[in-house]
């Protein structure tokens, strides 16, 4: 379990409500009869066309007209006809910065090509809906902006939306620029990354996936994948996405990707990282034991960095904080200390972890004291959260398990 909260950027007063298919953060009682009728507006698409791509073994139908566009070294660009007056438009990358990064940036794309077709100046953009889903136990990112190009009475407006989704290979990202067919964008959407998921192949033997969210907002998740090498080794690879709106027209967004070996019994053999941040590679770094001691080598903000802990024992991993968790539940003990690191506390030094029962309170059972992040979570007999909150100060994030697959034991 790796979960980290990045609060500082949190000074948030998000006013939302619940639309068809997201959180809408401008309801739209706000807006004329005429926008509201057309964004109710949906479609029954029932066609099919035959998805390939023969790089990434992918060969399967999808719902709409899929046409190929352009391709290039590790892209692929549809147009996705719907019977609407706009296609969908589909980007498959196999490079890219990440679930939330990648989004923005074609969404931000696609708004100024909505601004050369228009031959209108953008006057003004705003955030207007925001979602985390499933397809499978497959997590996607939705991201919906309002925008205005023109003034006066020349000035013309649209909803983009966009969706984008992580499968084992590639990254599969849709917008659609037109008003309405909010249901129809992601049933198609998921029907394009189904031809993804339907090549997958599953080696997984613990796969969770959370959803974070701020004042009622999903924001991000997070997604720990568990498998075995031949040695009996556990590789964990954690994957983390957040877009988080800082004002009503832009947004914060990050990408975080570590993989991490760790022994059977919890201990960890190595681990790397990296994450970006408003598309700027933040951080790197790799930690691994040279001449018996813990060294942390990488950079922050461009800043090289290689250090020596001044900590020199067992660090526990994501594995073994499932372990930790479940003991200590069935144990009489009251509290356990480990120790953990964490690149978000400090990439130089290894961070005390202090566990505690909690009882007699129906959303928690364990509070984990993670340095200034203090979580209050619901764990099950195997030490997998089911909910809880995660605090730093006066900000609070919630986290809820959306999926998990399997079970935290070496198999």
């Amino acid at each position: 379990m790796k979960l980290s909260l990045t609060a500082s950027s949190l000074v948030l007063g998000l006013s939302v409500s619940v639309g068809a298919n997201a959180v809408d953060l401008v309801p739209l009682e706000q807006f004329p009869e005429w926008f509201k009728t057309a964004m109710a507006r949906e479609a029954e698409v029932k066609n099919t066309t035959e998805l390939a791509i023969e790089a990434l073994n992918v060969k399967h139908k999808v719902l709409g007209n899929a046409e190929l566009v352009e391709q290039g070294d590790g892209y692929w660009y549809y147009s996705v006809g719907i019977g609407s007056d706009t296609p969908v438009e589909c980007y498959v990358l196999t490079e890219f910065d990440g679930t939330a990064s990648s989004l923005y940036s074609i969404v931000s794309h696609s708004v100024k090509g909505a601004e050369a077709i228009n031959k209108k100046t953008l006057s003004s953009t705003f955030n207007y809906a925001m979602d985390i889903g499933l397809i499978g136990d497959t997590p996607y990112m939705l991201l919906d902006t309002m925008y205005s190009l023109g003034e006066g009475n020349e000035k013309v407006s649209g909803v983009l939306k966009g969706l984008s989704a992580q499968t084992d290979n590639s990254l599969q990202i849709c917008v659609h620029n037109e008003l309405g067919y909010r249901d129809t964008f992601l049933t198609v959407f998921k029907s394009f990354v189904g031809a993804f998921l339907a090549s997958d192949t599953d080696a997984e033997f613990f796969e969770p996936i959370y959803q974070l969210s701020f004042n009622g907002l999903p924001v991000g998740y997070s997604r720990e994948k568990y498998t075995t090498d031949q040695d009996g080794d556990i590789r964990i690879i954690n994957e983390s996405a957040m877009m988080l709106p800082v004002n009503a027209n832009s947004v914060s967004r990050s990408d975080t990707v570590s993989t991490t070996w760790s022994r059977p019994d919890g201990s960890i053999i190595n681990a790397t990282e990296y994450s970006v941040e408003n598309d700027v590679l933040a951080s790197e770094f790799s930690l691994a034991i040279a001449d018996d001691r813990w060294q942390v080598n990488g950079q922050m903000q461009g800043k090289p960095i290689s250090a020596t802990l001044e900590y020199n024992d067992w660090l526990i991993s994501g594995f073994g904080s499932y372990q930790e968790t479940a003991n200590l539940l069935k144990s009489e003990q009251q509290a356990s200390e480990v120790y953990m690191w964490s690149s978000d506390a400090d990439p130089t030094s290894a961070l005390k972890i202090t566990l505690t029962k909690i009882a007699d309170d129906p959303n928690a059972n364990i509070q984990i004291d993670m340095g200034p992040i203090v979580m209050k979570v619901m764990a099950d007999d195997l030490g997998v959260i089911q909910r809880g909150t995660l605090s730093q100060g006066p900000i609070s994030m919630q986290m809820e398990l959306l999926h998990v697959s399997g079970e935290p034991k070496w198999p």
